[in-house]
Parts: C-alpha cells; structure tokens; sequence
C-alpha cells in the first residue's frame, strides 16, 4: 500500500491538548522495519524459605510488585535519500534540528484508515552514511546521498 513505508517526524509542541507544528520541516524517512516494544519493570521479591519447609518440599514463594509504570518505545529503521523535493542532507539537518529544538515529536505513518500517530520524543537516533552512486554516473552528475537511519521514539506527554 503506498504510503505504509513511510514514516514522517514533525516537531513541534502541545498546545490545549492539540498537536502544532514547528517550523522545521517534517523529515520523510523510508522504513524497512518498524518495532513496538514496552517495558514494564516488575520487582520481584523471593521470601526466604525455612529449613523444614525446604525439607518438606515446599515451594519456595516470590512475590511480584508491578510498579504499574510503563515505556512504550517504537525502534524504526530506515533510510533518507536525495529526492527532487529535498535532498537527504537537508532531511537529515532537519532531523537533528528536530532533536536538538523540540521536546514534542509528532511520529505518523500509514494512509487513510490505516494511518497511525503518536506524539512523544525521540530518544536516540544513529545516522550513517552511505556514500557512492546510486545508478550510472552521467556527465556533471553529482553522487545521490543516502543515511540510513536507526532511531528510539518514546511514546508520551512533554512534562
């Protein structure tokens, strides 16, 4: 389906409950593998077991606290390229302006009834760079760029 490879970060901030963009551009980046992970960290509290309830093979008891806190996290993989609206440079300026300016990060991907969108911040973001041509090379041609981008987007409300 077009438009599900596609993922578009957009800084900005809440105002009255509703999502404003800034005015950085929003960054395109092409997905090939989008994770949902969460994290919900339980303590667990092993209670001692006596001696006569060990020699009476009784189980040992452990306790489990959920502190009812939860991290829902959205690992994306994916790449930037030179496009005729944009070059991947630019994109990528973009990206770490987004970082560095915004503590509200609009994340949507998907269209139509299929489209999905949360608001959080990114936590991590490795960019590498691919350099070379993509195609043949022709006459006064200038190689085409291409970052492949490894991010940690945080679901949640700016505090």
């Amino acid at each position: 389906m077009a438009g599900e490879g596609e993922i578009t970060l957009t800084g900005g901030k809440l105002v009255s409950g509703s999502f404003t963009a800034g005015d950085t551009s929003a960054v395109k980046i092409w997905c090939n593998k989008l994770d949902h992970s969460m994290d919900k960290p339980i303590i667990a509290i092993p209670l001692p077991n006596q001696k006569a309830s060990m020699d009476a093979g009784v189980a040992p008891t452990t306790l489990l606290i959920d502190l009812g806190r939860i991290n829902r996290i959205i690992s994306i993989q994916g790449f930037i390229i030179d496009e005729t609206t944009e070059s991947a440079q630019v994109k990528k300026d973009n990206l770490i302006t987004t970082i560095e300016k915004y503590r509200t990060v609009q994340l949507t991907w998907g269209t139509g009834s299929r489209a999905q969108t949360y608001l959080g911040n990114i936590q991590k973001i490795q960019v590498t760079e691919t350099p070379g041509i993509i195609g043949a090379q022709a006459t006064n041609y200038e190689s085409e760029k291409n970052f492949a981008i490894q991010l940690s987007f945080i679901i949640g409300i700016d505090k």
